[in-house]
C-alpha cells in the first residue's frame, strides 16, 4: 500500500456510495490502495459535510417582547453570533446534544491541536531516532539528563491533550445545563 496516498474527489464519492450499499471497510481499503482508518475518515468527513451543508426547510418561530429581544440580541453579541437565526440554530443543536462551539473557541481550539500535532511530531521524531541509534548499537547522541528531559517532553504532551480533551467535554457539558436551564425556564414561564 503506498504510503501518504490521497484520495481523488471521484474515489472519495465512490467510497462512500460503496459504504452506504454495505461495502466492508477493509476491502475498500484494499481496493483504493489506503489505510481502513483513511476509509472511516472519508466516510465521516462525508457525513459531517452533508450535516453541514443541509438545506433547511423547517422553520421555528416565536413571539417575544421587546425587552426579551433586547436581551436576546445583547446575549448573542456577547457570544459573538452574527444573526438570532444563527445563535437559535446553535441553541437547537446543543439541545440535540451537538456540541456546536463558538467560532472564536473553534479556532482557537484548531490552533492548538495543529501545535500540539507539529510538537508530538517532532517528539516522534526523536524518539525514532533514539531507537534506530540503540538498534545499531550506537550510543545516544544524548546524554541521560537531554533524555530525561525528552521524556518529560513526551509527558507534557500527553498531558495537554489530556487537558484539551476535558476542556471540550467540560465545555459541552456547560452548554448542555445551560440549554436544559433556560429551556426549563421557558416551558415554566419564569424569567
Amino acid at each position: 500500500m503506498p504510503k501518504g496516498r490521497i484520495l481523488t474527489p471521484d474515489e472519495r464519492l465512490v467510497i462512500v456510495r460503496e459504504a452506504a450499499k454495505g461495502a466492508d471497510v477493509k476491502g475498500l481499503a484494499a481496493r483504493f490502495g489506503v489505510t481502513r482508518r483513511t476509509i472511516h475518515y472519508t466516510i465521516k468527513r462525508e457525513k459531517d459535510r452533508r450535516r453541514d451543508t443541509g438545506i433547511r426547510t423547517a422553520a421555528a418561530s416565536v413571539t417575544v417582547t421587546p425587552d426579551e429581544m433586547a436581551a436576546f440580541d445583547l446575549a448573542i453579541s456577547k457570544h459573538g453570533f452574527g444573526s438570532r437565526a444563527d445563535a437559535l440554530r446553535a441553541l437547537m443543536q446543543a439541545t440535540n446534544g451537538i456540541f456546536v462551539p463558538d467560532d472564536h473557541l473553534s479556532g482557537e481550539l484548531a490552533g492548538f491541536r495543529a501545535a500540539l500535532n507539529r510538537v508530538g511530531n517532532n517528539v516522534t521524531q526523536i524518539a525514532r531516532r533514539m531507537n534506530e541509534a540503540k538498534k545499531r548499537g550506537m550510543p545516544a547522541p544524548w546524554s541521560d539528563r537531554q533524555y530525561e528531559e525528552i521524556r518529560a517532553l513526551a509527558g507534557l504532551i500527553l498531558e495537554m491533550g489530556d487537558q484539551a480533551d476535558l476542556l471540550i467535554r467540560r465545555r459541552k457539558e456547560a452548554m448542555s445545563v445551560t440549554v436544559n436551564e433556560v429551556l426549563r425556564e421557558f416551558a415554566l414561564g419564569t424569567q
